[in-house]
């Protein structure tokens, strides 16, 4: 059973997790339903495909310079998941993830702004280099008034790239984060980073300030996470994504 979000650190921090956050029969159908995307990528009609970004179209240098040849139709971006099975919708219902954001935006009326599956493929899962989520220019409001939810379906490790926060690094005001952000490639002193790793159905919350960023999947295990935004409803979007069906859906179920 989770026991729900300590607002107090993820104040302090800018980052929480919620330990066994959905039930396993879920997490199970949910890792099922990607694989299922993955294993049909080639039957799927264009209008399915335009929402898939591919290994094979990204940067080799984020996995070790591996060709594109050599990661074939893996997918490292899921796209709008609801479109391409309903089961994703249940994300948006569990009592987990929407009690730990109203925890942490301190408002009831909240709203979904996306969702995706990010993928890190084993042995070549790609590095996400440090940065913060806010601003963004795909779904973003005017304000830092939002979450993302990141929920494990394999569970993260240090060789299979796991996510890696600077507490603290979201303490500043929207107006100085474009003065704060790293230059590409930088990399922090590691004594001020600290690694959240997770179990299948554990839950990490991210603040859209702080700084994160995670390494490249060389383990022999994939590492998948639906991420989901989620902010004040009160807030709108500078831009609204013509691909996402989640958008401005109310989680207000509590």
């Amino acid at each position: 059973m989770e026991s729900g979000l300590d607002g107090a650190a993820f104040a302090r921090d800018g980052f929480g997790i919620i330990r066994n956050a959905v039930p396993a029969p879920l997490v199970l159908a949910l890792r099922d339903a990607v694989q299922r995307v993955q294993d049909t990528v080639r039957e799927l009609p264009a209008e399915l495909r335009d929402r898939l970004t591919f290994e094979r179209d990204l940067p080799a240098s984020r996995r070790n310079g591996i060709a594109a040849p050599e990661v074939g139709d893996a997918i490292f971006i899921l796209g709008d998941p609801v479109t391409f099975d309903a089961l994703f919708w249940e994300v948006l219902r569990q009592p987990a993830i929407i009690s730990a954001a109203h925890i942490a935006l301190g408002v009831q009326d909240l709203a979904a702004h996306f969702m995706n599956v990010t993928i890190k493929h084993p042995r070549f899962g790609r590095a996400i280099g440090w940065h913060r989520d806010y601003p963004n220019g795909y779904a973003c409001p005017a304000s830092s008034c939002f979450v993302r939810a990141m929920l494990c379906l394999d569970g993260m490790s240090d060789a299979g790239g796991v996510t890696t926060f600077i507490p603290g690094s979201h303490r500043l005001d929207d107006d100085e984060v474009s003065r704060h952000s790293p230059p590409k490639g930088w990399q922090p002193p590691e004594d001020e980073t600290v690694t959240v790793c997770c179990e299948p159905g554990d839950l990490v919350l991210i603040h859209p300030k702080v700084l994160h960023g995670g390494g490249m999947n060389t383990s022999p295990s994939p590492r998948r996470n639906i991420v989901v935004q989620i902010g004040n409803a009160a807030a709108p979007l500078r831009s609204v994504p013509d691909q996402e069906a989640v958008v401005g859906y109310r989680l207000n179920t509590l």
